[in-house]
């Protein structure tokens, strides 16, 4: 029998976190940097390794290859600009030969210039759902303790980017001290007006359940994690932050764009013949442009723990 894999992150003893703690990389110290005051960056904690995410598209994972520090990025992200945009080519025989030189690539992913030319291919290539995540977690970053948290089908929790189930945001919620899963869907995602949607919620509540003590030993080492890499530093709402617990329900958040959508979408979801389970939901947070978190009551927020 296949022993059960265990939900975990980084602790501060790993050889990559106390390499990168070390002082030795400037490069790291420079990445701390831009993903405190760029609002698309993100830095997140994974089992064994770490993903930086910009736009919420993955561009970076650092992990130790050996005794040295590694970082992988996909090709996609590295192309150059090339002017002008369209190529030119003459048709001979039976073919349409291209005989233009390949775009250069980016040589240095921190340097401003590529960094900029990075940017701009992670756009390109992040769908709408990205773009809302991305928003989600910006104007959340202060209490976002992951993204991208997943998963097995079978409920076995996975601790890389292989898992078969993705939970979009964990949050620290700051009245309740709790962990609250956030699950993002678009307001005509047609998962919402059908059963599926209540099938998934119900599994996100058995892995919050069943894995708690896991969950809150991960998350505090993330906590403790940031803090040692610089990730989140003295004066942040997480480096005092303490984790009392999970919330087992999580919080369905629907992006409506615009409260005229929203006001003739909810009742659908809300009171459809497949009509939302909001027994087993923390909160049902519609939005137009962002939304805080915080399990609190608002305009489009209901709250029903």
């Amino acid at each position: 029998m296949a022993q059960e894999k265990i939900f975990g992150r980084l602790t501060v003893e790993h050889p990559l976190v106390e390499e990168l703690a070390s002082g030795r990389h400037p490069w790291w110290s420079r990445l701390v940097d831009i993903s405190r005051t760029d609002r698309d960056v993100s830095i997140q904690v994974r089992g064994t390794y770490l993903n930086v995410y910009c736009k919420m598209g993955n561009l970076l994972k650092i992990y130790m290859k050996g005794k040295r520090v590694a970082c992988s990025v996909h090709y996609k992200y590295l192309v150059g600009a090339h002017t002008p945009e369209y190529v030119e080519s003459f048709p001979t025989g039976s073919d349409i030969a291209v005989s233009q030189k390949p775009c250069n690539m980016v040589s240095s992913i921190l340097d401003d210039k590529y960094f900029r030319i990075v940017k701009q291919n992670i756009a390109v290539y992040a769908g709408e759902e990205k773009r809302i995540q991305s928003r989600l977690v910006e104007k959340n970053k202060a209490t976002i303790l992951d993204v991208e948290v997943a998963f097995t089908d079978s409920e076995v929790l996975a601790d890389s980017e292989d898992g078969s189930t993705r939970i979009d945001i964990a949050n620290l919620d700051k009245s309740r001290h709790c962990i609250v899963f956030v699950e993002l869907k678009q307001i005509f995602d047609s998962r919402l007006y059908s059963s599926e949607m209540n099938d998934q919620i119900r599994k996100y509540v058995r892995f919050a359940k069943k894995h708690e003590q896991h969950l809150l030993e991960a998350y505090r080492n993330v906590l403790k994690v940031k803090r040692a890499l610089g990730v989140i530093s003295d004066g942040d709402y997480l480096a005092s932050a303490v984790i009392e617990r999970v919330e087992h329900k999580p919080i369905l958040a629907i992006a409506g764009y615009n409260q005229a959508l929203i006001d003739g979408m909810k009742d659908r979801i809300v009171k459809g013949s497949t009509a939302l389970e909001t027994s087993n939901i923390a909160g049902l947070y519609f939005f137009g442009t962002d939304a805080d978190l915080n399990l609190k009551k608002g305009t489009n927020k209901e709250v029903f723990l």
